[in-house]
């Protein structure tokens, strides 16, 4: 091959890179530009970007506030002694979104459940392994007053508890708890 013709292949090399160079250049540029269209209101306030604004919890009312401190000393009553050994707890508010807790990581197990409620007439408690094949799940409707125990078995893995009063309206005070252990041998 002659000298002229690989000096030629070379020149048309180098300005399709030149040009292939510019053009990703000016993509990159111009990736960053905004761009109204006519349809937007010109008199419209700015949109802002980043996080979304935090809304505030509603007021709370200061006789429900009130009526769930009695039932949550209530509670504490109807559970009875705290025992040794537990992996999952929780104590609250079952008005409005209910009570929720979860823990990362137990042992396949059985486990015993022990949950009440004061303040409504039932409430619902679930003890579930939502996306874990071969998860367990445990349901129970609580009659509320009184002390409810029940077994479930566990796989290894998540395990995440729910409990809300199954009521439509506004909470009055609704409370429940609940308590898991692993079950005595032989149980």
């Amino acid at each position: 091959m002659s000298l002229s013709k690989s000096l030629h292949r070379g020149r048309h090399w180098m300005r399709g890179t030149a040009l292939l160079l510019a053009v990703a250049g000016a993509a990159a540029g111009l990736a960053g530009c905004e761009y109204t269209d006519d349809l937007s209101d010109p008199t419209a306030a700015p949109t802002r970007s980043g996080r979304p604004a935090r809304s505030l919890p509603p007021p709370v009312d200061p006789g429900v506030a009130t009526a769930e401190k009695r039932n949550l000393d209530d509670l504490g009553a109807v559970l009875g002694a705290r025992p040794g050994g537990i992996v999952l707890e929780g104590v609250g508010g079952i008005g409005g979104g209910g009570l929720r807790k979860s823990v990362k990581a137990l042992a396949k197990g059985t486990y015993t459940v022990t949950a009440a409620c004061v303040g409504a007439p039932t409430s619902y408690i679930s003890i579930s392994q939502d996306g874990l094949r071969n998860g367990g799940k445990l349901e129970l409707t609580l009659d509320c007053g009184k002390a409810t125990q029940a077994q479930v078995e566990l796989a290894a893995g998540p395990v995440q508890a729910q409990a809300d009063r199954r009521m439509t309206g506004p909470g009055a005070g609704e409370v429940a708890g609940f308590w898991m252990v692993p079950a005595a041998p032989g149980s």
